[in-house]
């Protein structure tokens, strides 16, 4: 589609090998993963925002705060938990990234990724030994990214929002 536009618009229309190139085709196969969770992602920051009291930003306001001294200093540390959170998930989303990639390109061009890597190792080298290893790996750091955050929000203060 694209290609087909810049023709339109009198370009050389060349079409884009958008899986075969390595050049674009990590970001194919990261945009559809992306475009599939930016939507829950975005209704939770939403309703994460409508919580914050609007007091605070109108004493921020008095004290002389700009825009972007209200967001570095009241709307970041109150989403802070919530950010860690969802960052997480999204790192835990990353590493299980395989499937898509393994639909989508086979690890071609570029685009082997470590989930798929221990699929590879397992079902196509049939080396079930070091691919159960380099799943052991994967998983303690999943595990040990994710205490360490975990650990990081019990350390946060927590305000409920009651009315």
């Amino acid at each position: 589609v694209i290609g087909r536009l810049t023709h339109l618009f009198g370009g050389d229309f060349t079409p884009i090998a958008w899986l075969q190139d390595s050049k674009w085709a990590m970001l194919s196969c990261v945009l559809p993963v992306i475009w599939s969770s930016a939507g829950p992602g975005c209704l939770i920051y939403l309703a994460a925002l409508k919580s914050v009291p609007e007091d605070v930003y109108e004493a921020a306001e008095i004290d002389g705060a700009n825009f972007f001294q209200k967001i570095w200093h009241v709307t970041l540390p109150t989403l802070k938990t919530l950010i860690i959170i969802n960052f997480v998930g999204a790192f835990i989303a990353a590493s299980q990234s395989g499937g898509m990639i393994l639909v989508m390109t086979f690890g071609a061009a570029d685009t082997e990724v470590a989930e798929l890597h221990i699929f590879k190792e397992a079902y196509t080298n049939l080396r079930f030994g070091s691919a159960i290893s380099m799943a052991w790996v994967l998983g303690v750091m999943t595990l040990l990214f994710t205490i360490y955050n975990l650990k990081q929000l019990s350390k946060m203060e927590f305000r409920t929002t009651g009315k």
